[in-house]
């Protein structure tokens, strides 16, 4: 098997996290709407307009050397527009993560070790008041009726900005501070009452992505974050030094071998003792090595979803994707029907489980 394609935006409770280079690669799967080939009001209007759907212009990025250094140390200014590139790199392992202490089971049978920490010591529950874990990364805006997403086990809901979905009120949505590009829109919406919990900005360490260092990814933090803290919102990472408040660690994982899965969530976990929200992953190599049947894709999310839900320091994760274009992720991934209109089979299970 490849190695585990990882990563995520993570904590930046520890500031070094964006600071030193990691030991190899690191892979950021392209988020923000324009990761699925067009932004949110872009959909909107091809819907209402009844014309053709934007085909996608999403790009797959070589991989950044461990030695890169990251730019835009300056505030950027910030602005509306949407990013015109998607990234994703292909990336292995961090030497820092931990070696899986136990083995999970291989068959599609739904059984699965719970291989690492359960222990919530500290850390909140992992229910956060949620009817489920499962949780859905929306890029979709209204051009997807997402009333037929309401499963027994469907809660969390993000859309890599702060525009709330309509008919979301089955939803526990989250609005995501996903760069200086938003933050003004940010501000603007996420207000007292507007959510329970925030995101913070999306793959700092990504040229794609939000594309900050920790100067600026801490300015941006405490400007347009951190005082949602004592509005009533739990703050989801990437936090910033000392007395930011907070309240979890968002991680995104693409590969294809469980063990590896297992670890990479565990050790984010463990380092920091804060719940984990899994707000990426899927079974997909990002490494020039075969991609995922849908057999194996039905046994990695059988095993994945058992783990995480048995997982009390787990408040969310979210299987990539629902959406109809998967752009650069193996389509058999996706949990949307062909025709827009709703979960297929493994939506189906997904949003159930």
């Amino acid at each position: 098997m490849a190695r585990t394609s990882l990563l995520s935006v993570v904590s930046l409770a520890v500031l070094t996290l964006f600071l030193t280079p990691l030991a190899s690669p690191v892979n950021a799967l392209s988020v923000h709407s324009e990761h699925v080939a067009r932004n949110h009001a872009d959909i909107a209007l091809t819907k209402r307009s009844k014309t053709k759907k934007r085909n996608s212009n999403s790009k797959r990025c070589k991989a950044q050397s461990s030695s890169a250094k990251l730019t835009s140390s300056a505030k950027p200014k910030a602005t509306t527009t949407t990013s015109t590139t998607s990234t994703k790199k292909a990336t292995t392992t961090t030497a820092a993560a931990p070696k899986a202490t136990t083995t999970s089971s291989s068959s599609s049978s739904g059984s699965s070790s719970s291989s690492g920490s359960s222990s919530s010591s500290g850390s909140s529950s992992s229910s956060g008041g949620l009817r489920g874990k499962a949780c859905l990364a929306w890029p979709n805006y209204d051009y997807n009726d997402i009333s037929t997403w309401q499963g027994s086990k469907t809660d969390f809901l993000y859309t890599w900005d702060a525009t709330k979905p309509p008919g979301t009120d089955y939803f526990t949505y989250a609005p995501m501070l996903w760069g200086w590009k938003n933050a003004e829109d940010f501000k603007a919406k996420a207000v007292k009452g507007y959510a329970k919990y925030a995101l913070g900005c999306n793959e700092p360490d990504q040229g794609g992505q939000s594309n900050m260092n920790a100067q600026s990814g801490i300015q941006l933090w405490q400007e347009y974050m951190l005082p949602l803290a004592d509005q009533g919102y739990t703050l989801i990472s990437p936090g910033c030094c000392t007395n930011c408040k907070v309240g979890g660690i968002a991680v995104h994982w693409y590969g294809t071998d469980f063990e590896e899965f297992q670890t990479y969530v565990t050790y984010w976990h463990t380092t920091y003792n804060l719940p984990v929200y899994v707000t990426e992953y899927a079974d997909q190599d990002f490494n020039g090595g075969a991609q995922a049947t849908m057999d194996q894709i039905w046994s990695f999310m059988d095993q994945a979803t058992a783990w995480l839900n048995s997982q009390d320091w787990v408040v969310a994760h979210c299987w990539f994707g629902a959406m109809e274009n998967m752009v650069n992720v193996n389509p058999l991934n996706s949990l949307m029907n062909s025709a827009g209109t709703g979960p297929n089979d493994l939506g189906s299970y997904f949003i159930n489980n």
